[in-house]
């Protein structure tokens, strides 16, 4: 029997990444590799030997320095769709560029270096050719541990509690252009933790925020968001930890809570007295572990969200992570910024 072969097909999207620095490699080309209907054109890289790299290593046909020729080739763009992942600046130069040529971006957050940066990129995002997707990349709410905890609590009432806890080691230097340790730490992980309550909760009618100083490069930033119907959620994002740890808890209605630890562990209480309480009552819990074998991509979103953009642009939008659905973010963390004096 003869050898065949598989390839992509007419059908498939046509990708280019922009930016293959180590996040890409680590999280986004390989979520991108075993995306159906998808195949990777393209890579674009400050230096020349590195988008090489990148391009062989996924089997891209194409390589630059300069992501601006994956736009302006003679006979149009050479995609039909990028990823960037690099700056702020460079998302916001990318997110200008391509929605203008009718290209649409998946651009890693944070899509901006200000929020007046965002406000333009919106309005550019709002006169874009019909079905032009621009999608903020927030892996979280896309994890499938995060789906499960959330499809977990929906049959037990609204969200009446929210507490997210996000530290790492880093930064312990500006980074992106930021004045500060902390403006770079609410960049990076506060965009996270804010987006997360957003998403769950709306826009509260109070913010109040303080800031720990622990050592001369490490900060600790406690967010406190209040709703006039009495929901509260309580955001920690540090830089004093040895590694990335997530940990987010749910309170229902019903008092039913979940808990969801590094992507890893979900974990679900309810009171005796709850309304139809049965299998969890009194202080028995329900645990979900998964298992190493399914591999990461899809527990902590990256493959989840980049599935989500795919689908988009394939029905020609709009997508579940739009640059406007960001506004609201980067509002919350200029108030957090004011009160605690991390500068942007």
């Amino acid at each position: 029997m003869p050898i065949r072969r598989l390839t992509p097909g007419r059908g498939a999207l046509r990708y280019g990444v922009v930016g293959p620095g180590g996040h890409a490699r680590e999280n986004l080309l390989p979520a991108l590799a075993v995306l159906d209907g998808a195949r990777l054109t393209a890579v674009a890289a400050r230096r020349p030997e590195a988008a090489e790299e990148a391009a062989r290593r996924w089997g891209a046909e194409l390589w630059t320095e300069d992501w601006t020729e994956l736009l302006d080739g003679p006979a149009g763009p050479v995609v039909d769709a990028l990823v960037v992942a690099g700056s702020p600046e460079l998302h916001a130069d990318v997110l200008e560029r391509a929605l203008a040529a009718g290209v649409s971006v998946f651009a890693e957050k944070p899509p901006a270096p200000d929020t007046a940066t965002l406000e333009k990129l919106v309005a550019a995002e709002r006169a874009a050719p019909p079905g032009t997707v621009a999608f903020v990349g927030f892996n979280f709410p896309h994890g499938q541990s995060y789906r499960k905890l959330r499809d977990t609590l929906r049959p037990h009432g609204e969200l009446r509690a929210l507490d997210v806890r996000l530290v790492s080691a880093k930064p312990t230097a500006p980074v992106w252009g930021c004045a500060t340790v902390e403006d770079s730490l609410l960049q990076g992980l506060g965009t996270h933790a804010v987006d997360l309550a957003l998403r769950e909760l709306g826009v509260p009618d109070r913010i109040t925020a303080r800031r720990a100083d622990i050592d001369a490069r490490r900060t600790a930033i406690r967010v406190f968001l209040e709703y006039a119907d009495g929901r509260l959620a309580t955001l920690l994002v540090g830089n004093y930890s040895n590694r990335l740890e997530y940990r987010c808890e749910l309170v229902t209605e019903e008092g039913v809570v979940g808990l969801l630890d590094d992507f890893n562990t979900l974990t679900v209480a309810r009171p005796a007295d709850s309304p139809g309480a049965g299998a969890l009552d009194g202080k028995e819990t329900l645990r979900y572990d998964w298992p190493a074998r399914r591999g990461g991509y899809g527990r902590t979103g990256y493959a989840t969200e980049l599935e989500a953009f795919h689908r988009a642009v394939v029905r020609g939008g709009p997508g579940d992570s739009p640059l406007s659905s960001c506004l609201e973010v980067y509002r919350v963390l200029d108030e957090v910024r004011r009160q605690t004096g991390a500068r942007a």
